[in-house]
């Protein structure tokens, strides 16, 4: 078995290794050419609009030394977590349940889109007035910026579910959680993980926001708190580091809907 696996290896096709290296090249002349602009216009606006790339990376190694940057980190990643828990695991549970419910479905779906409408970002004073100026507010804004594109995303995955599929597993004597848990869920993954491209930066992004309005650690603290003393390095610092850590969120992401959808002959076989 062994021998037959490393003959199949040895057979990949050589242009396939020689594409991945040009988009691992291709990325990094990206990522040089960036920085490179970068550069020249923090030199064209000034310190005051624009803060210098070396600046900026010197003032994030200084915090990170100190501890202060892994703290703010910690205190956003803690809240985006908590958030995105909730709010995943509504999105979730919510269209498994109607699933089984057609005319409760029909009746509340147009409610559930039509609070999509909504804009969130403004119903933060209401939550502090009605949650107070702890983390209760903040949990609201992550959670509901996260249980619209999961349960969009999961209902829909359920509708597409192929029903012949179903019915043999009924015929086969399956019962509804089985059917729920082994076909209808591994049925939808790639509509679940989709939405988590979306809703974990949002979830980032949504905390570090709520930290502008209200709080005292993090790092949209640290960004507001750096804009109000006309800190424009510490400003950019923030940015960057926020950045950062929704691209490794994004990589985990990525590895782990290769290895979850790794049977799926379309993902593993498709050539872009």
């Amino acid at each position: 078995m062994s021998t037959t696996q490393s003959a199949l290896d040895l057979a990949e096709p050589t242009p396939v290794r020689w594409r991945q290296y040009a988009v691992t090249v291709g990325r990094i002349l990206l990522a040089l050419l960036l920085l490179a602009g970068w550069k020249v216009g923090a030199d064209v606006a000034g310190p005051l609009y624009a803060a210098d790339p070396v600046k900026v990376a010197r003032r994030i190694i200084e915090d990170t030394a100190s501890g202060t940057l892994l703290r703010h980190i910690y205190v956003t990643l803690r809240l985006a977590t908590i958030g995105f828990a909730i709010g995943c695991g509504f999105g979730v549970v919510l269209p498994f349940l109607l699933r089984r419910l057609p005319r409760l479905t029909a009746a509340v779906e147009p409610y559930i889109m039509a609070s999509v409408g909504v804009p969130k970002y403004a119903l933060v004073p209401l939550f502090i007035l009605w949650f107070g100026i702890d983390d209760a507010p903040k949990l609201w804004l992550v959670g509901l910026l996260v249980f619209y594109p999961v349960f969009i995303a999961v209902f829909a995955g359920i509708r597409n579910v192929d029903r012949r599929l179903i019915n043999m597993a009924r015929v086969v004597g399956a019962s509804e959680a089985a059917i729920s848990r082994e076909v209808v869920w591994n049925s939808l993954l790639p509509f679940f993980f989709a939405s988590l491209r979306i809703a974990l930066p949002r979830a980032i992004s949504a905390a570090i926001i709520a930290e502008f309005l209200v709080g005292n650690e993090g790092l949209g603290f640290l960004i507001e708190n750096s804009r109000q003393n006309f800190d424009t390095t510490g400003v950019f610092a923030g940015v960057v580091v926020s950045t950062a850590v929704v691209l490794v969120i994004n990589g985990v992401l990525v590895r782990l809907d290769r290895y979850f959808n790794a049977w799926r002959p379309v993902d593993r076989d498709m050539d872009i």
